[in-house]
């Protein structure tokens, strides 16, 4: 038990981290395809513990988050950065398809157009998600559950690419309950059923979901960029690339990222 409540930990502050994956935890945790197996057979009986550490986990990481972007908040946005800068090659990775076509690349492009200059666009006024609003929270729990469990995809970088991670934090960390109730609706409702058609897509199309979402996690930068280039963004961008590179460098070597 106390195992699991561990794994369960790490796995909650994958969750708040955008540059960590939850599936990549998982996956160097060693469960992954049982953990994939168990969600399409509706199988939790043996997760309580896990998710009890995820909830703390995840919890204390909203908590250090929270307050890191309320005193440090460029700081942190630059480490941030540096974080989904550095998963992007844990997206893609190039071992899963020895045979790249053009479409791949073309919807990575795409994702990145389209996330650059559409959804992080800074002047746009007009959105069909209201920046915090009830449905926003809970498009959000939807879409960010129902990619997190996608090795190298992490549930973070999804709610900043949907202008949604900072409203988040600060949801939790001041205990919102409307909103938080609403997320986590999304968040059950994907886990339970997108993440089953989202994951039949990826082991399908592999390359052109991967490519997608890495220049999704690449266009969705733009919301962290700051006004000014310092010499301390760098190194905390730097820092942050560090992190996401010491914990997946191993997982570049699977050639389909999902043993266990």
């Amino acid at each position: 038990m106390i195992k699991k409540i561990l794994q369960g930990v790490f796995i909650g502050v994958a969750l708040v981290l955008p540059g960590l994956s939850a599936g990549t935890v998982v996956l160097i945790l060693g469960f992954y395809r049982r953990l994939l197996d168990d969600i399409a057979s509706f199988n939790f009986k043996p997760y309580p513990p896990l998710v009890a550490g995820v909830a703390a986990g995840g919890i204390s990481g909203v908590y250090t988050i929270s307050f890191l972007l309320e005193h440090f908040s460029v700081l942190i946005m630059s480490f941030l950065l540096g974080m989904l800068l550095a998963s992007v090659p844990m997206v893609i990775n190039p071992q899963r398809s020895s045979q790249l076509r053009p479409w791949p690349f073309i919807l990575g492009l795409l994702g990145f157009l389209f996330t650059w200059f559409y959804i992080c666009e800074p002047t746009r006024t007009f959105t069909v998600l209201p920046p915090g609003g009830y449905f926003h929270f809970f498009i959000g729990g939807t879409v960010a559950s129902s990619t997190m469990l996608l090795p190298g995809v992490s549930g973070s970088a999804v709610l900043i690419i949907l202008n949604l991670y900072e409203e988040v934090i600060l949801a939790f960390s001041t205990w919102q309950w409307p909103k938080l109730a609403f997320f986590a609706g999304g968040f059950a409702l994907g886990l339970m059923v997108l993440a089953r058609l989202i994951s039949a897509l990826y082991r399908r199309f592999q390359a052109e979901v991967s490519f997608l979402l890495a220049g999704m996690v690449i266009g969705s930068t733009r919301a962290l960029l700051p006004e000014q280039f310092t010499i301390a963004f760098f190194i905390f961008a730097a820092l942050g690339a560090f992190v996401v590179l010491y914990f997946t460098r191993s997982q570049l070597r699977f050639p389909g990222g999902v043993e266990e």
